[in-house]
C-alpha cells in the first residue's frame, strides 16, 4: 500500500476522510436543530384570548416576530370533507398513492433488504381556518401549507397487492420490486387543538394573523404541545451533537 509523504496510506485518509466528512454533516445538522430549539425556548407563549390584541397594539409594528399560540381548529367558510368518512371534516387534506419498493442489487444485498417509497400520487388542499381561543377570539392561520411538524390525522390506509408479470431471476437482475401500494387518506379535523409558532401580527382592521417568520425562522403547526415540541427540538439537538462527535473519533480511531 502505497504512503503518503505524512505517513498515511490510501485506506487509512480514506476513512478519516469519511469520518470528518459525516461529522461535519452531522454538526451542521446540530447547529441547524439547536438554533430552532433556542428560538422555541426564547419564543413569546400568547394566550389566544381578548387581551391578545392590547398586546399586539403597544408592540412596535403591532408584530411579534416568534410566538407561540394553540387554539382550536375552525374553518372560515366551507370545510373539506373526507372522501372516505363523508362526516369528517377538516381544514388540511391529503390524499397520497405510494409504491413501497424492495431493493435487490446482488446475492448479498438479498441478505439485508432496501426499501424505498415513491410517490405515484399527493393531492394536498386546504382552506382558510383559525386558531379560536376559549373566549371565541381567533388568529387567522396563513400558509399552512409551509409549516413544519403538522402531522396529520390518519383517516384511512390501503395496501393493494402489485401483480408481478416477470420471474424472479427477472425480478433479481431488475434490482427492485414493486410489492404493494399503499393508498392513504390524512385530515387536520375541525375541533383539533393546533399549537401554531410563527410571525402573529394585528392588521389595521383587528385581524388576527399567524405566518411565517419573516427573518427564516422555523414555522410550526403542530397537533402536539408547546412542551413537546421543544423537549423534541431539544432532543434531537443532543443526538446530533452525539453523533458529529462518534464519527469524528471514530475517523480518527481508524488511524
Amino acid at each position: 500500500m502505497a504512503k503518503f509523504c505524512l505517513g498515511f496510506s490510501l485506506t487509512e485518509a480514506l476513512c478519516l476522510g469519511a469520518g470528518l466528512a459525516v461529522s461535519g454533516l452531522c454538526y451542521y445538522m446540530y447547529r441547524k436543530k439547536k438554533k430552532t430549539a433556542d428560538e422555541l425556548d426564547n419564543a413569546s407563549h400568547i394566550n389566544i384570548d381578548g387581551n391578545l390584541k392590547d398586546t399586539l397594539e403597544v408592540t412596535p409594528g403591532a408584530r411579534l416576530q416568534y410566538a407561540v399560540v394553540e387554539g382550536v381548529v375552525e374553518p372560515v367558510g366551507e370545510p373539506l370533507r373526507s372522501q372516505c368518512h363523508e362526516d369528517i371534516v377538516g381544514v388540511v387534506h391529503k390524499v397520497e398513492v405510494t409504491e413501497p419498493r424492495l431493493g435487490l442489487s446482488s446475492l448479498y444485498s438479498a441478505l439485508f433488504k432496501s426499501h424505498d417509497k415513491p410517490v405515484l400520487h399527493k393531492q394536498v388542499t386546504s382552506v382558510p381556518f383559525v386558531l379560536r381561543g376559549s373566549d371565541g377570539t381567533a388568529v387567522q392561520v396563513h400558509c399552512p401549507l409551509k409549516a413544519s411538524g403538522l402531522n396529520m390525522e390518519m383517516l384511512y390506509k390501503r395496501f393493494l397487492q402489485v401483480s408481478h408479470g416477470f420471474s424472479v431471476l427477472g425480478w433479481y437482475f431488475s434490482g427492485v420490486k414493486s410489492y404493494s401500494r399503499l393508498e392513504t387518506e390524512e385530515m387536520l379535523r375541525v375541533g383539533t387543538r393546533v399549537t401554531g409558532v410563527g410571525q402573529l401580527t394585528l392588521d389595521p382592521d383587528g385581524t388576527l394573523n399567524l405566518r411565517p417568520p419573516s427573518d427564516g425562522s422555523k414555522y410550526f403547526l403542530s397537533m402536539a404541545d408547546y412542551d413537546t415540541l421543544r423537549k423534541q427540538y431539544s432532543a434531537a439537538t443532543k443526538a446530533w451533537k452525539r453523533f458529529a462527535v462518534i464519527f469524528a473519533l471514530a475517523g480518527a480511531a481508524a488511524l
